[in-house]
């Protein structure tokens, strides 16, 4: 096991966003006065990971766990202890092993969330303590002496000689609590799993599975449309569809990605169907992108502007043109961007034209 770093943020229960039943405290001034935390989803698997967000200023010192890497930008296999403070103390709530630490604060983005993070690791690697057995406190050196606990700042290198006493005793209880710790992530498993809901035809349930996806409620959801499928007599695109609708909401891309593709090859000549086609391809374009997919992202759409041309759909004509001016933008293709704006032209429209112009501009600062 490598370096240890502490980590202390606002306590929670889950950490896998704010709800009712999960609100922030013990945070500091920002938490108080917003009920908002960027920790709020340290422990929510995004694409088979988990980002973590600690409040702190400037640069995160890697080289205090790791010498050699002052000239780094990254220290690889990382142990983050998160703490938090309940109603009596600072506690451990929850680590992460074989981690990404980062000097520089990283983003990522998504339709769903937007993040800021310094520690990032497979979701198999993070593990939650429930909030009943968190029971492992970590002094403050305001109250244990100079060098003997955590400071001021959130983020504790423990490299006093305190520290360094401290952290096998921490190794050992995380050892220790490692069965005792909730699944971060979804298993293969609970994704796979079928309902049993008797008497029902695939179109029932995929109804059912519909508004259950309504009301938020996915892996439910998921686990009725894997009943439908394996009712249908004749393979049925819309499960399909609601199968990766489930799992983009439960942030598995890569497995959303595949579904989606199985979805395309079972599309029938229905006209609600034809509709869905397009829908899925737009989704599989979006998925594409997220996960750094740009050469699979451009020639979906390029399907997608073909399907619209045919249908002379003036207006999704753009939408797909708009998303490859945006992919030759971030790949830098700007002989490609400048077919695309020239391609707009031609259609002679002023839907999303200041988009378009916008992107007039980044070719007229290229020369």
């Amino acid at each position: 096991m490598g370096a240890v770093v502490f980590c202390n943020i606002a306590w929670m229960k889950n950490y896998r966003g704010i709800t009712d039943e999960d609100q922030p405290y013990n945070g500091g001034s920002f938490v108080k006065e917003n009920n908002d935390a960027m920790e709020r989803i340290n422990f929510l698997p995004i694409n088979g990971k988990c980002y973590g967000f600690v409040m702190h200023r400037g640069q995160l010192h890697i080289e205090r766990l790791d010498r050699t890497a002052i000239k780094t930008d990254v220290l690889d296999d990382v142990t983050v202890v998160w703490v938090a403070t309940d109603d009596k103390s600072r506690k451990i709530v929850g680590w992460y092993e074989n981690a990404e630490m980062y000097r520089d604060w990283q983003t990522y983005e998504d339709n769903q969330d937007y993040v800021e993070y310094n520690f990032c690791t497979k979701a198999d690697n993070a593990y939650l303590i429930p909030a009943g057995l968190r029971d492992f406190s970590i002094e403050s050196a305001s109250q244990a002496g100079k060098g003997r606990g955590m400071g001021q700042s959130n983020v504790w290198y423990a490299d006093s000689e305190f520290g360094q006493r401290l952290v096998p005793k921490v190794l050992k209880y995380l050892g220790e609590m490692k069965q005792k710790c909730r699944i971060v992530g979804f298993t293969l498993e609970e994704l796979k799993k079928s309902t049993q809901i008797p008497n029902k035809t695939s179109e029932e349930l995929l109804a059912m599975a519909s508004e259950a996806c309504d009301n938020g409620e996915y892996l439910k959801s998921l686990q009725i449309c894997n009943q439908a499928q394996a009712a249908e007599e004749t393979p049925y695109g819309a499960v399909r569809v609601c199968r990766a609708l489930n799992l983009e909401w439960l942030f598995c891309y890569d497995e959303a990605i595949e579904v989606y593709k199985d979805a395309l090859k079972n599309f029938t000549e229905d006209e609600y169907e034809a509709w869905l086609d397009v829908d899925a391809r737009i989704k599989l374009s979006r998925l594409y992108r997220m996960t750094g997919k740009n050469f699979m992202a451009w020639h979906m759409e390029e399907e997608i502007f073909a399907t619209y041309q045919k249908d002379r759909n003036n207006a999704g004509m753009v939408e797909s043109l708009r998303e490859m001016m945006s992919i030759a933008e971030e790949e830098k293709d700007f002989d490609r961007l400048k077919k695309l704006i020239a391609a707009f032209d031609d259609i002679g429209t002023k839907y999303c034209a200041d988009d378009v112009d916008y992107y007039r501009g980044v070719l007229k600062k290229k020369g």
